[in-house]
């Protein structure tokens, strides 16, 4: 797995795959700013000029965008996945990476988020081990 974890309240990288369990988390396309920092008189897009989005429950910092909230193609518009939060809910902290794109949110040759895991680069722990008959 290729991508960290970031702490957006001490701006420290954590261990790879951490969940983070806190309520409030650092807006990724202003950096906490609330204004888009190329024109000062645009609220941000991903927390509505706020500069902090409110996720309840578990979150993971979103793959596709290393937690930056902004699009591969064009960084002028919000990420896709996380809609220009930087983070993404996940339904629980029984997760793994996922499969298919190796946890960076995309597949390999593709721009587009993937598909198995939505983008967030981890899926939900199978509740039946590989290779057991029911």
């Amino acid at each position: 797995m290729d991508w960290k974890v970031f702490n957006w309240q001490s701006q420290k990288v954590g261990q790879k795959g951490e969940v983070l369990n806190r309520n409030d988390y650092r807006c990724g396309f202003c950096k906490g700013k609330g204004i888009i920092s190329y024109n000062k008189a645009i609220k941000c897009l991903g927390c509505a000029g706020v500069g902090i989005v409110r996720i309840p429950g578990f979150a993971i910092i979103c793959a596709y965008c290393s937690g930056d909230g902004r699009a591969h193609l064009n960084r002028n518009i919000p990420c896709s996945v996380c809609k220009g939060k930087g983070v993404v809910p996940i339904e629980s902290n029984n997760i793994e990476i996922c499969i298919v794109c190796k946890g960076r949110g995309s597949e390999r040759g593709s721009n587009l988020p993937c598909l198995k895991c939505k983008g967030k680069g981890v899926v939900a722990k199978s509740k039946i081990p590989l290779g057991e008959v029911i």
